[in-house]
């Protein structure tokens, strides 16, 4: 079983590199992801991440995120995190053109290096454009100069 961390790590985790589904996480859980289930194109989409410290002492969690091959960058890079306690990672990015797929990693600090933990993911649909407020124009009334 891990020790306590006694020092703080140097940043949060590098966006990983393989996708890899993970089973449920030994340090981390990622207990809920925040996000709309639809979005305009162009639109800023907020997301939250929610983690929750699995261990029985506070350890160093952060979250990544990816749609696309895009990474996410959540605020703050980590955090420690009391024993049995969530933490709420946030962050934001542009909706593409398409529908997408949402992923979401969970991590801990262990001595020199972050270990990827958890992984969870949302689909977020591009909804249609709105209609315009009126479907034609006429005049009714005018008068001659």
């Amino acid at each position: 079983m891990m020790e306590k961390m006694e020092s703080a790590p140097i940043a949060g985790p590098k966006p990983i590199g393989k996708l890899a589904e993970i089973a449920v996480g030994a340090y981390t859980d990622i207990i809920s992801i925040v996000a709309p289930s639809s979005a305009k194109y162009g639109d800023v989409v907020s997301i939250t991440v929610q983690v929750k410290n699995l261990a029985s002492y506070a350890i160093y969690v952060a979250a990544t995120g990816r749609y696309d091959g895009v990474d996410i960058a959540f605020s703050p890079d980590y955090a420690s995190v009391g024993a049995g306690a969530p933490y709420s990672f946030t962050a934001s990015f542009t909706m593409p053109n398409k529908n997408i797929k949402l992923e979401a990693w969970s991590f801990y600090w262990a001595e020199t290096l972050w270990y990827q933990d958890d992984y969870e993911y949302v689909n977020i649909a591009l909804a249609a454009a709105p209609q315009p407020e009126f479907a034609s124009f006429g005049i009714t009334d005018y008068s001659k100069l």
